[in-house]
């Protein structure tokens, strides 16, 4: 075969855009078809390199398609809390206003209790003063 058919670890990387340190991971792992020579460097045949990356842009489409269903998955979930945060917002604003209501309720009867104990102690210094004046 001629030279031109092989890619050293550095020229495989830039075309598969990683560091040559991760194609020779993948030499080492067998994750790439390549020869190693005597000299301990990598000689990797241009058609592993082209199969790698024809395999990568294969697996890179579908993601693109599952990110956009995630996307769309993540944005329905957004919007199914959204619907359960306005409907516990209704239901404490509701808490609310009956917590309201009940104070006044009790502010009103607390303002009665005041004005009958107002009322009881002019009673008493009222009969105290006729019994001292008596």
């Amino acid at each position: 075969m001629a030279q031109a058919e092989y890619y050293t670890p550095p020229q495989a990387a830039r075309i598969l855009s990683l560091s040559p340190r991760r194609v020779t991971q993948m030499l080492n792992e067998g994750y790439l078809q390549g020869e190693r020579l005597d000299n301990g460097r990598w000689k990797i045949p241009a058609a592993a390199v082209t199969a790698l990356l024809n395999a990568r842009t294969e697996r890179a489409a579908p993601p693109r398609r599952s990110r956009s269903m995630q996307i769309a998955k993540t944005i329905e979930e957004t919007k199914e809390r959204a619907a359960l945060q306005e409907r516990r917002l209704e239901r404490l604003t509701d808490s609310l206003g009956h917590l309201f209501d009940r104070l006044e309720r009790l502010e009103d009867r607390l303002d009665e209790l005041e004005k009958g104990l107002n009322r009881a102690s002019e009673s008493r210094r009222e009969a105290a003063v006729t019994r001292t004046q008596s």
